[in-house]
This record gives structure tokens, sequence and C-alpha cells, in this order.
């Protein structure tokens, strides 16, 4: 009779069990579901009571499991009896357990008294992976239902037996066909084709996209385990802004025009004097000072100047020649290769510039040089696009 008050007294526990236990959220996306037998006891139906629905909640709060809601609570040893298993059920019956049951996994287990503890131990079967299992001990006064503590040590037990929590898998995509990605810091890996896929542990993760020519690209993620997602970032392409060598080649070519504009009037200058004093260097009209034929009009503008006719030049009229001669015939040496050097320095930066007009527009100078060879000598055209 007391044998038996017991097993009422433990039956009736057990349905108190059942009408408390909060009906288990539905299986998320690459969740396990475990089943959970009625833990195993002849001396500790209380306690084995709430270790029974403790796992329960430790099961469905574990990463990457969940609890699987039978039609009822099973026994293990209603379970063993039935299918003619050995007490306690080895792996053949284990086996015949899942198939009866209808689940891929679930876990049970023993317990007894032993002083002020509860002892025993817990056992995951898988499918097709056999079992795995962990002891425990107990303080009697610890095993509470609702003990924050107790919770978080029997879902320690359970992660004993299952390891740490799986991977998640991470699919990123991009609009672009190449970059390099970071992961929390660090580079993960390269997208090959615009995509990459990676094993990553539960949790939050910030992912970037590191690519030449874009902003950075980056967003935050939380992952569950096991789970399988997929995360597209779009990387912007960056703003053009000045572009620093069209500048200074556009700036460098002017420069080099108006050097060039400078050498032509000196040029002009030059050829307009040596106009002015062809007539005198060659002996026309010098009058009575006929000795300065062939002499230099500047190293004695005395000698040369004309004394009769209406073009008379006068010494002063050939000194004043003299002087701007002095100014224009070196500038007019010297500003001509100032110009070649400034509009060569240009036309390389230009070259060198970027001139694409985006992803499928094909990049092209905005000049044209065509060379040029003839019977007296080469040279060149330039032309400009603007």
């Amino acid at each position: 009779m007391h044998a038996g008050k017991l097993v009422t007294l433990a039956t009736f526990a057990g349905s108190l069990g059942v009408l408390t236990f909060a009906a288990p959220a539905t299986a998320q996306e690459g969740e396990l579901p475990v089943a959970v037998l009625t833990i195993q006891t002849l001396d500790a139906f209380e306690q084995a009571d709430a270790l029974t629905n403790t796992l329960k909640r430790a099961v469905e709060d574990a990463e990457g499991y969940s609890y699987a809601q039978l039609d009822k609570d099973h026994a293990l040893l209603f379970l063993i009896s039935s299918l003619g298993c050995n007490d306690p059920p080895d792996a053949a019956c284990e086996q015949k357990i899942g198939d009866e049951l209808k689940v891929d996994r679930f876990v049970w287990g023993t317990m007894k008294k032993e002083g002020n503890d509860v002892l025993g131990d817990l056992h995951l079967w898988t499918r097709g992976q056999g079992g795995k299992s962990t002891t425990y001990r107990i303080p009697v006064n610890v095993v509470v239902p609702s003990d924050p503590d107790f919770a978080k040590l029997v879902l320690g037990k359970f992660g004993e037996m299952t390891g740490p929590p799986p991977a998640a898998k991470l699919r990123v995509k991009a609009n672009i066909p190449t970059g390099t990605i970071f992961i929390d810091g660090k580079e993960a890996g390269k997208l090959a084709g615009g995509s990459a896929t990676f094993d990553l542990p539960r949790g939050s993760h910030r992912i970037k996209i590191v690519a030449e020519g874009y902003e950075d690209a980056e967003t935050t993620i939380d992952l569950k385990a096991r789970e399988e997602r997929d995360v597209s970032l779009t990387s912007v392409k960056k703003s053009g802004g000045p572009d620093i060598k069209k500048i200074l080649g556009f700036t460098s070519i002017g420069v080099g025009v108006a050097a060039a504009g400078v050498a032509t009037y000196a040029t002009v200058r030059v050829a307009s004097m040596q106009s002015d004093l062809d007539p005198v260097l060659s002996g026309q009209n010098l009058g009575p000072n006929i000795e300065g034929k062939d002499q230099n009009a500047c190293d004695n503008p005395n000698f040369f100047y004309r004394d009769s006719g209406d073009s008379q030049l006068t010494e002063a009229e050939i000194q004043d020649i003299c002087s701007e001669s002095a100014t224009m015939g070196p500038l007019n040496a010297a500003m001509w290769p100032v110009a070649g050097v400034f509009v060569g320095t240009g036309i390389i930066l230009l070259a060198v510039s970027d001139w694409g007009g985006g992803d499928q527009e094909a990049a092209s100078l905005p000049f044209l040089v065509v060379p040029s060879i003839g019977p007296e000598g080469g040279g060149a055209s330039f032309s400009m696009r603007f």
C-alpha cells in the first residue's frame, strides 16, 4: 500500500507538472525537435518531475533545438516493458523507442536519492548517431522548477550532451562582382561573382564589404544556431569629386598655351625689329656714315641712322629698338621650351586620369594626337574635346 500510495502521488505530481508546463513555442526553421521522457525514479518523485519539466524548457531554450510535443507524457519504464527491452535501455532499445514515438531525438534519464542529494544520469539519443550521456548530483533543496539557477544548471547538462551550439550558414550577396568581406572587423573572404558563404557561430555579427571605387557597405545581423540566412548589401559608387590630375593637367596646358602666346608675341616683335634694322645693317640710306655697313647697330648706334628721306632712323630710335631686342630676344628663346614643357606635362596628366563615364562606358582620352612625318621633318597635330 505504501508503494502504491507513492505511485499515486507521483502520478498526481506528474499531472500537475503537465498542467503547469507552458506550451512550447513552435519550432523555428533549422531547429531540431527533441522529445523528453519522464525521468525514471523509485524514491525521488517530486524531484524527478521537477527535472523532467525543467528539462523540457531547457531543450526549448537551447540554441538550435526545440521541444517536441508528444501526444502525452511517456514514462521510460512503461516503454521498456511494452517494447520488451532491458532496463536500462541499450542502443537497440533506444532505436525501438525512437521508432515507437516517431521521433529522431529524445532524452531519458534516471534519478535516485542519496542523503540530501539527488543523483543520476541523462541520455540523449539521436537517430543515426547513437547516444550521448552525462551525470548529475544536485542538492534536494536546489531542485525547484521555478528557480532560475536550477534551470541554468539543467540547460548546462543538456549542453554537455549536445556539444557547442551548431553554426549558422550566412550567404552574403552584393551588387558588385568582387570585393573583400569583413566579419566582426576581420577579413573573412572575397566575393566571387557577387556572393560568398560563411559558417558563423550564433549571435550578432557585423558584415562589411570593401571594394575599390565604392563606399563601404555594412550591416549587423543576429544568427541562430543552424539558421540559414541570406543578407544582401548594396555598395554605392564613390562620388566623383574633383580629379586633381585633370585639374593639374588642364592648368598645365593652359599655362603652356599662355607661354606659347608670349613666345609668339616675342617672335613677332623680334621679326619687326629685325625688319626695321635690316636696311641699316645692309647699308641702305646710311648717308655719309657708310663705314658702318655690316656692323652691329646695337654696339655702335651712332653709326647707324638714316639722315635722309622720310623714314630716317635716329640714333635714339635705334637705341630703343636695341633695348627692346635685349628683352624680346631671350624671351622668344625661352618661352617656346617653357610652353612645350607645360603642354607636355598637361597631356601626360590627362592621359593618366580616369575618363570612364560609368561601369558600362569605356574610358577614352579627351584629346587626339596625330603625328606626321614629311620631307622637311616631323610634327604632330593636337585636338581636344571638352
